[in-house]
């Protein structure tokens, strides 16, 4: 285990213990302590494990295949990908016209543009950009166990390791994206600087993390669904990761993602936590998986549910407009 004695962000040493956390996400034993810096507020796991500890804490369906859904997840995933499209094309249409958009993630088409997705899994994400844009170059890096003959087979470049293992070219990539792997990075600074490096002049550097300012966390804290220790290491408000920018002087198009204040989906799963919590046993993973197979249900379903709420809460507000 390391122990972190001064903040990443702003080096201070004036840390403040904040509570024992659980993994109720995948049920795996042990405390977890969770610290802040009383300068800058960043929150984060201490001690963290090494990066060869943290590994046994992924289970073999943290990542999917990109082809592995049957059924109605199938389905939503094709949708959800219809959806992604046309947002990558027409994103002020598609924030006005459909309720949900907060859950699909638009995408930079760049012709002939290189790509890197940080922490890619089986490479979901990049197949999928692939498809929207079949001109450009795909690359992946990814510390866990993945399929490589599934990689290979859909003609993605991934490699297996850290991003300072892969060693690219100086100002080698038009689009940079990290989705939820930033809050997994066991040292901030140095990726950042590292992402900078390889980085074109005016490229894309997009970075989603959960939203430690959300409703969901304020309400929950420590059950809050997306603190998922001991896996996620370090957990960010939006003025955290612009102090990163600021600190390495990022000049280049930098877009900060976050979970929204208001996620149903996180909402529901760390009530079940805090639930769990009073009961004892836990019931998101009776729920959701069985020896590490899915089990009843699937976040698919818990977004199919929430989807179901916004579209009808927006049908009802523009029944009171239109009337």
């Amino acid at each position: 285990m390391n122990q972190l004695n001064k903040c990443d962000i702003c080096g201070s040493t004036n840390l403040e213990f904040v509570d024992v956390v659980h993994d109720y996400n995948k049920g795996f034993k042990g405390n977890f302590n969770l610290y802040k810096c009383k300068n800058c507020k960043l929150m984060f796991l201490n001690p963290q494990p090494t990066v060869e500890e943290g590994l046994k804490y992924y289970t073999s369906d943290y990542y999917q295949r990109t082809d592995e859904d049957t059924g109605i997840q199938k389905i939503m995933k094709n949708f959800t990908f219809s959806l992604q499209k046309f947002h990558s094309k027409n994103p002020n249409i598609f924030r006005i016209l459909f309720p949900f958009s907060q859950y699909v993630r638009g995408i930079e088409i760049i012709p002939n543009g290189r790509y890197l997705d940080v922490g890619c899994g089986n490479g979901t994400f990049l197949y999928t950009m692939k498809r929207i844009n079949p001109s450009g170059e795909y690359y992946g890096v990814e510390l866990g166990n993945f399929d490589e003959e599934d990689i290979k087979a859909h003609g993605l470049n991934v490699m297996r390791g850290t991003l300072e293992d892969a060693h690219y070219q100086d100002n080698y990539f038009d689009v940079i994206t990290l989705n939820h792997v930033f809050e997994h990075v066991p040292d901030p600074s140095e990726t950042i600087k590292e992402l900078k490096r390889i980085l074109k002049q005016g490229g894309i550097l997009i970075i989603a993390v959960p939203n430690l300012n959300s409703l969901a966390h304020k309400i929950f804290g420590k059950f809050f669904y997306q603190l998922d220790v001991p896996r996620h290491l370090f957990h960010y408000s939006d003025k955290n990761l612009k102090i990163y920018a600021s600190k390495f002087n990022f000049r280049h198009k930098v877009k900060m993602r976050y979970g929204a204040f208001w996620d149903q989906t996180t909402f529901i799963v760390s009530g079940l936590h805090c639930i769990s919590s009073k009961t004892g046993g836990n019931i998101w993973i009776r729920l959701h998986e069985n020896d590490g197979k899915r089990k009843y249900i699937h976040h698919y379903d818990l977004w199919i549910f929430v989807c179901c709420i916004n579209s009808f809460n927006f049908i009802i507000k523009s029944f009171k407009i239109w009337r």
